[in-house]
């Protein structure tokens, strides 16, 4: 069974017992769990015909995950330049990233 779900601006499909990384939220301290309520479709790739699709969501479905650790993107570095004025800039930035563990797909 998987999931398509909505977190902030993006989408996720999911299996139970997969990794993924979404955005980083305020949690109450020792919290290890999350879930994600705007289910946009559940399926089976087994049985034919057994995909729900939601318009926009489906109601009373949710997929629940164990939260792991925090982690850190790449360096993505942000370079400014303007030719014959000798303006250089050099920045960079580090996205945080939740990886949470999906547990179960609840329909």
């Amino acid at each position: 069974m998987y999931a398509i779900f909505e977190d902030g601006s993006r989408q996720y499909r999911v299996y139970e017992h997969d990794v993924i990384d979404v955005d980083v939220r305020d949690l109450p301290e020792g919290t290890q769990q999350v879930e994600f309520s705007h289910v946009l479709l559940i399926g089976d790739e087994k049985k034919q015909g057994s995909t729900r699709v939601g318009q926009p969501w489906l109601s009373g479905v949710k997929v629940v995950a164990k939260v792991q650790n925090e982690v850190k993107d790449e360096k993505v570095t942000i370079t400014k330049y303007s030719r014959r004025k000798g303006y250089r800039r050099n920045t960079g930035h580090r996205q945080r990233f939740m990886r949470v563990q999906i547990e179960k797909i609840l329909c």
